[in-house]
């Protein structure tokens, strides 16, 4: 595989390996793009547009439109588990600024804002939100971003942001807390809390919100990493399976998705992810 490059995107380092320059600077502007659309932290983003027009139709891009359509999709495939009208909520629990900056407060988080199913109507590209929501796309955009990032080179090679990855062609990937996998081609992403974490009125807050409390979710894992036939899937898979807790790896198995739940002082992988180790498909080897 060819020599790798990095630079910095949406709030994390983004990996590319494969791609000569005209393609990684197709990428790089790929990724600024999305953020100027999706961050939560530009007032002069379409996302900040659009939460500012909640309770009317908004007529958005078609970029916006397909995140929003990942989104729904996402929440469908998850039983409402990964849902995007947890804005408010991740605010209320302080992460209200990039994460480079975010610092411990001593004012405690502000009340609960749990998810609103069905608040959330797209019409080709003229959306509708109730008034009072807001819309957080993080579950999608910069996964969404990494599968198409890679689509832009055209060898073998992968795209890594964060804790989601996509590849074509086989890649070593180091697992959370000891370990390594061969991804041969789709995605893996891994979701958890040791990340993304800070402090409201000397409590933990993280950004992996339970949509029926608005809170940071509970459960008995830190990291949970899953691997599917592109980014976007894995990714929506990885939080839902952290968020169901002790019901995450059954539910990953019942849809064949390999999944590896680190806890405390063990880590579990479910019987997905055994298998994979064995045979060529899925993604992982």
């Amino acid at each position: 595989m060819r020599s790798h490059a990095s630079f910095e995107a949406m709030g994390c380092e983004v990996v590319v390996a494969g791609a000569p320059p005209t393609e990684l600077e197709r990428i790089r502007r790929l990724f600024e793009e999305r953020e100027r659309a999706f961050s939560r932290f530009m007032p002069e983003s379409e996302l900040e547009r659009v939460n500012a027009s909640a309770g009317k139709a908004t007529l958005v891009s078609p970029s916006f439109a397909r995140a929003v359509e990942a989104a729904l999709w996402a929440a469908r495939v998850t039983n409402g588990m990964v849902d995007p009208t947890l804005g408010a909520a991740i605010e209320a629990a302080g992460y209200d600024r990039d994460f480079g900056v975010l610092a411990a407060d001593p004012d405690p988080a502000g009340p609960p804002v749990p998810a609103r199913p069905g608040a959330v109507a797209l019409f080709g590209r003229v959306l509708l939100l109730r008034p009072g929501v807001k819309l957080d796309l993080n579950g999608v955009v910069k996964s969404i971003a990494v599968d198409d990032a890679l689509a832009l080179v055209r060898g073998p090679g992968f795209v890594s942001a964060g804790g989601d990855l996509a590849a074509r062609g086989g890649v070593d990937v180091a697992l959370p807390h000891g370990g390594a996998i061969r991804l041969l081609s789709g995605g893996l992403a891994t979701s958890g809390r040791s990340r993304r974490r800070w402090l409201r009125g000397g409590e933990e807050q993280h950004h992996l919100l339970d949509p029926v409390t608005g809170r940071p979710a509970g459960g008995p894992w830190e990291e949970v990493t899953v691997c599917g036939k592109s980014c976007l899937a894995a990714d929506v898979a990885a939080k839902a399976a952290y968020l169901l807790g002790d019901a995450g790896p059954g539910w990953l198995d019942a849809r064949g998705l390999p999944g590896r739940f680190v806890a405390p002082d063990s880590v579990h992988e479910n019987r997905s992810w055994r298998a994979s180790l064995e045979r060529i498909e899925p993604a992982c080897t």
